[in-house]
């Protein structure tokens, strides 16, 4: 892909601005456990946040070109562009800022794109979540706060300050993460603790984790969700390189020796990660937390399954139940006694036979904005919807 130089914007951080149609869409297609659906919402591609793990250096694209060069793309006016599609729709899930990138990066505080998406949501009275390595802007919490459903989840990978400033060396300190928890919890918005990944060999002590959930719980947190790292295969040599150069020969012998099972990405046995899980299972259920994994998988005879069915304590993935929403005159209302873990779902309450993905049996289904345009008009009958 060809980049005029003269179009990029030095400061903060390197980027361009680009005019975009993108779509809405639901969770990308292939293997997934997560319960719950999803509108995915990234108005930055790339991030200041600086991960050098993180598995969008491996998507094509602008995402290519921001590994290899580090500019940003800013997808300029797109809460426009978002606000249009949901007032097409009559029937929605909740928003999801962003899956690939901080919607909290350095570029929000000139484009402030995430806030006006969320404030685009949040007045039609649409459920939104967001993930952030970040500190939370005070205009993001009064938003939210207003709409019942909406979250926050706070990704805080170590108590280690050293060890964050190699990890998300573009984010908040670790003080301020735990503040995110507090402030969101001082407002009653439910928040969640990540740590997303755990980095073997490196911050999978157990006394390390305990005491960094403990601490999460203290200030607030009301679930727990955990990956271990896995790497891309595209960016394989970049994240192996990184480990070495940051924790030496015979940590990088060990991801070399650990790292054996391909599951769409390069995994760590899942043995090691099974030991993992399970103490932290048994901790949260001893501290009365609930507790998810998120995109974790074994193969089985060249098969395929998933290990958050195993040791998730939650009906939804991320400790909420959050209703698919209906249309009702100018804003959105949740559905009587929908949990919202449509991956689960045998009954379909929404009348969205697409949805119930328990009774098709089919996770590789990636939903569009075209889907929702269809279920708005097929089953949107005013007489069976009990709000």
């Amino acid at each position: 892909m060809f980049i005029d130089e003269n179009k990029i914007i030095k400061t903060p951080y390197p980027h361009i601005l680009i005019n975009t149609k993108k779509e809405l869409h639901g969770w990308y297609p292939g293997k997934r456990e997560c319960t719950s659906e999803r509108l995915l919402i990234n108005p930055y591609n790339g991030c200041s946040v600086g991960c050098f793990y993180c598995y969008a250096r491996a998507l094509p694209g602008y995402f290519e070109i921001f590994n290899q060069k580090n500019i940003i793309f800013v997808c300029k006016d797109f809460d426009k562009v978002v606000a249009k599609q949901l007032d097409s729709l009559k029937v929605i899930s909740c928003g999801y800022l962003s899956p690939v990138t901080d919607p909290f990066q350095k570029l929000e505080s000139i484009y402030h794109l995430s806030e006006k998406i969320i404030e685009e949501f949040v007045k039609r009275n649409i459920p939104i979540e967001f993930i952030t390595k970040c500190k939370i802007p005070e205009k993001i919490i009064d938003l939210i706060k207003s709409q019942k459903h909406s979250f926050g989840q706070v990704s805080i990978l170590t108590l280690n300050e050293n060890l964050r400033k190699i990890f998300a060396p573009g984010g908040a300190n670790t003080e301020e993460l735990f503040d995110n928890l507090k402030r969101l919890s001082k407002n009653n918005i439910f928040c969640v603790l990540r740590i997303d990944p755990i980095f073997p060999y490196i911050t999978d002590k157990k006394e390390d984790l305990a005491k960094l959930i403990e601490r999460a719980l203290d200030s607030g947190a009301k679930h727990i969700v955990v990956s271990i790292l896995d790497i891309p295969l595209r960016i394989k040599g970049l994240v192996l390189n990184r480990i070495k150069k940051y924790f030496g020969y015979s940590i990088y012998q060990k991801y070399l020796s650990l790292y054996k099972e391909k599951i769409g990405y390069l995994n760590a046995k899942v043995n090691y990660r099974r030991s993992v899980f399970e103490f932290l299972r048994e901790f949260c259920d001893k501290k009365k937390i609930t507790f998810a994994l998120c995109m974790e998988y074994e193969l089985k005879d060249g098969e395929i399954f998933g290990l958050n069915q195993e040791f998730m304590s939650a009906k939804n993935c991320e400790g909420i139940d959050i209703p698919i929403y209906v249309r009702k005159n100018d804003k959105f209302e949740p559905l009587y006694n929908c949990l919202g873990n449509c991956l689960n779902c045998k009954e379909a309450l929404c009348g969205i036979e697409d949805l119930a993905l328990a009774k098709k049996k089919d996770t590789k289904k990636s939903f569009k904005l075209k889907d929702y345009k269809k279920w708005s008009e097929e089953i949107f009958d005013p007489s069976f919807i009990k709000l």
